[in-house]
């Protein structure tokens, strides 16, 4: 029975027995009835999955204006370890910018053991993040999107937060795999649903989010704009890809068993946007998805034209990676009118932290600002 009628049902079998005997209850019944049928109204009207969909996470709590390590005991590394994330919060923004970090991919023995060509997959601590931090190179660049101090930086009031990666699987995974005899923690985009559970909870008033990833951590923010949106349902939800360019399956190699097993060993089926149908067989088409998705949305695409990690991690040359970006952004992004992209002539990888970097006239600094400020002049350079 809907909870509205059970109360209803409930107030009409007591009322009869209180008018015989205590009328003067009466009044105080009908008031009563009025505050749980307004108790009742709003839960019967929430949509079913949003209702408790956190679990009542606290709030993350911090100074503000300055990087603070935050644990949480539900978060993964690959080993099996508890991770956290960073917060730097803003006093006058209620704005918030989530940054995810890269570094390689693993989904063998081999890659994650032997090789290990995934970072931190053995864990990742609060004096890392520390160091990073205080890193100038990086979240301590003078002039980069996390400088408060830069007049330029779109972001310098915003709230920061930063979800390190130690996951192998491009913070996409949910599953727990065994190769040999260790046990390979692929829940990176299981970790992300625990982050996004208390952010919520720590940014109920927010205005705008914009999730930002570079490689590994472009293709996490890729695959999790959908429940990063999800979180915050009444809030635009941007996100920019740095490096992290998904190729069309026509310059994959042939056969393309390491997709495959991107697909098996991180669960990509459980994580991948419901709704996306062809995301099954090709993971290009999430990009016109999300545009076809997400109207309000805007997001981008930053890359090398000679990306000099992609290649080898696609298993392509790296002609194959510039016809596939090329293909990429012409099929999936210049059809669209709020999805862009920016190319940077000639090889590297990373553009968010060198944003004084320059195409076609245009910095990427200059590129993001137009972005997510809404500026009608945002284009791809």
């Amino acid at each position: 029975m809907p909870r509205a009628s059970l109360v209803k049902t409930i107030a009409m079998f007591a009322s009869a027995r209180i008018r015989r005997a205590c009328p003067y209850a009466l009044q105080f019944l009908s008031s009563l009835v009025l505050l749980l049928a307004t108790l009742v109204a709003p839960l019967a009207s929430a949509s079913p999955d949003r209702v408790f969909w956190n679990d009542f996470e606290p709030a993350i709590s911090a100074a503000a204006e300055t990087w603070t390590w935050i644990p949480f005991d539900d978060a993964k590394c690959g080993d099996g370890s508890s991770v956290g994330l960073g917060v730097n919060l803003s006093s006058v923004s209620d704005r918030v910018l989530i940054y995810l970090e890269g570094g390689g991919a693993c989904w063998s023995a081999l890659t994650c053991y032997f090789f290990q060509t995934a970072t931190n997959f053995g864990g990742y601590s609060a004096s890392d993040f520390a160091a990073e931090a205080a890193d100038t190179t990086y979240l301590a660049k003078p002039g980069g999107f996390f400088d408060r101090t830069a007049a330029a930086n779109p972001f310098k009031d915003y709230s920061y937060v930063y979800v390190p990666y130690c996951t192998g699987d491009a913070h996409a995974g949910d599953n727990i795999v065994n190769y040999g005899t260790g046990t390979a923690y692929h829940v990176g985009f299981r970790n992300m649903t625990a982050f996004l559970k208390r952010l919520a909870d720590t940014f109920p008033q927010a205005s705008r989010i914009v999730l930002v990833g570079s490689s590994a951590g472009g293709l996490g923010a890729t695959i999790n704009w959908w429940q990063t949106q999800q979180a915050f349902p009444n809030v635009r939800v941007d996100m920019i890809n740095d490096s992290g360019a998904v190729m069309p399956e026509d310059v994959m190699p042939s056969p393309n068993t390491e997709e495959q097993q991107w697909r098996t060993q991180w669960n990509l089926a459980a994580t991948l946007p419901p709704g996306c149908g062809a995301c099954a067989t090709s993971f290009d088409v999430i990009f016109a998805f999300y545009a076809n998705e997400f109207h309000a949305s805007r997001g981008a695409l930053l890359s090398y034209t000679q990306d000099s990690v992609l290649p080898l991690f696609y298993g392509i040359s790296t002609s194959k990676f510039t016809q596939g970006l090329g293909e990429l952004e012409a099929q999936q992004f210049a059809p669209t009118t709020t999805l862009k992209y920016c190319n940077e002539a000639g090889s590297g990888h990373e553009l968010w932290f060198t944003p004084a970097l320059t195409t076609n006239s245009v910095t990427v600094q200059q590129f993001v600002t137009r972005m997510v400020t809404d500026d009608l002049n945002w284009t791809s350079p």
